[in-house]
């Protein structure tokens, strides 16, 4: 009997065990879904703006509390009418780079080792006809790093893991337009 019951509580955890991982599978899979549809996205998108009418372009936009206003010609900046960007105007090449960090995850390294890691998202909308990004809200999560041993080694220490935080910014494209 007690060979039954034990054979009984194994199939139950191997059962729970089982639910489980399939169902952070599915979390996990929707996220990577997700993810893939924003990437299609963003290529559909480069190739509109690859096939504009022009080349050079006047370029407005709003970076966070900045605002940079700058005339475009062969992908370079090659002139500016405001920036109170000091420096980090972008182009619509550059805000493509951009979006492409989606899905990014990087280590972060301090004092306790590589504890934690950020996961950045980038949600954009793109112009329907010319394909530049019109907005670009780029999330940064900072995460345990379950994957290195600096983070075991914490928890099995200090019994918590210092990774709580995120930020985000948004990026906005106000204006486009060929160059005079």
């Amino acid at each position: 009997m007690r060979n039954t019951h034990h054979t009984t509580l194994l199939l139950i955890g191997l059962a729970l065990i089982l639910v489980l991982y399939l169902a952070i599978s599915a979390w996990i899979g929707t996220g990577e879904q997700e993810r893939l549809t924003r990437a299609r996205e963003r290529i559909a998108a480069r190739a509109l703006w690859e096939e504009r009418p022009f080349r050079d372009y006047r370029l407005v936009v709003e970076d966070g509390n900045c605002t940079y206003d700058v005339v475009v010609r062969q992908g370079q900046i090659a002139g500016r009418y405001r920036d109170s960007c000091n420096l980090r105007a972008r182009t619509i090449e550059t805000l493509f780079l951009v979006a492409e960090g989606d899905g990014v995850v990087t280590p972060v390294c301090g004092v306790h080792g590589c504890v934690c890691e950020t996961h950045i998202r980038v949600l954009a909308t793109y112009d329907p006809v010319l394909g530049y990004p019109r907005s670009l809200v780029i999330e940064a999560t900072l995460r345990p790093n379950w994957r290195h041993q600096d983070f075991w080694r914490n928890v099995l220490s200090s019994g918590i893991a210092p990774c709580r935080g995120a930020n985000q910014r948004t990026i906005s494209v106000l204006y486009v337009a060929a160059a005079p």
